[in-house]
């Protein structure tokens, strides 16, 4: 069976159809080698997916399904990395994941500033297409570790914590290589060791994304 492309395509959705940008019909045409006639899945990232028809430039929709967004609700904050390629890295596997919402963070120690908004969008929209998933990754910041929403669990080699039983939403702080100020961190964050190693910041946060999910699954 041919594999059927996954896009991404904003709503809301008003007509049969829905049109593609001159991008996505050069990928498809060109680079999957679709023509008119082939099915095409599709999402508008906000829960509603459907399989059509390419049909020229636009896709005829077809049936559609709602998919529920989890109850349970992940954000991640990240020191963003020093490279842009780590920097993507962090925001595709999120992605992936089906974490809700990546947030920037600003620490004292941090040294770079995050990928240009636009940019990190392509990446996000990438990973929804890839993963074939429902729902986009929320990004947002560079915000304030004062700022994030409680409770928040700090990646942190001499942690032991867990995600406090009952907790539905909660946000994972990673923070940049050279770690955190002395009193940067407030007493009631929690501590969560990932591994008996330093992780890198790209390799934190996805451990400790998945980590997490897996806890408020259960």
């Amino acid at each position: 069976m041919a594999h059927v492309p996954h896009i991404f395509l904003p709503g809301p959705f008003g007509d049969e159809f829905v049109r593609l940008s001159d991008q996505q019909l050069g990928h498809l045409s060109k680079v999957l080698r679709r023509s008119a006639g082939s099915e095409v899945s599709y999402t508008d990232g906000a829960g509603l997916t459907g399989v059509g028809v390419l049909d020229g430039d636009v896709i005829v929709r077809g049936a559609e399904v709602r998919v529920e967004r989890p109850a349970r609700a992940l954000c991640m904050a990240v020191a963003p990395p020093r490279s842009k390629d780590r920097a993507r890295f962090v925001v595709e596997k999120l992605a992936e994941l089906g974490v809700d919402e990546l947030r920037w963070v600003r620490t004292r120690f941090g040294q770079s500033d995050p990928p240009a908004p636009e940019k990190a969008l392509s990446w996000a929209i990438g990973a929804l297409e890839q993963s074939r998933g429902a729902w986009l990754l929320g990004i947002s910041g560079p915000s304030t570790i004062d700022e994030l929403e409680r409770p928040v669990l700090v990646a942190d080699l001499t942690g032991s914590g867990a995600v406090p039983p009952g907790v539905s939403r909660c946000t994972v702080l990673v923070g940049p290589e050279g770690g955190f100020e002395a009193g940067e961190l407030t007493p009631e964050m929690i501590r969560l060791r990932l591994s008996d190693r330093i992780l890198r910041t790209e390799t934190a946060a996805l451990v400790g994304a998945f980590a997490v999910l897996k806890e408020l699954a259960r």
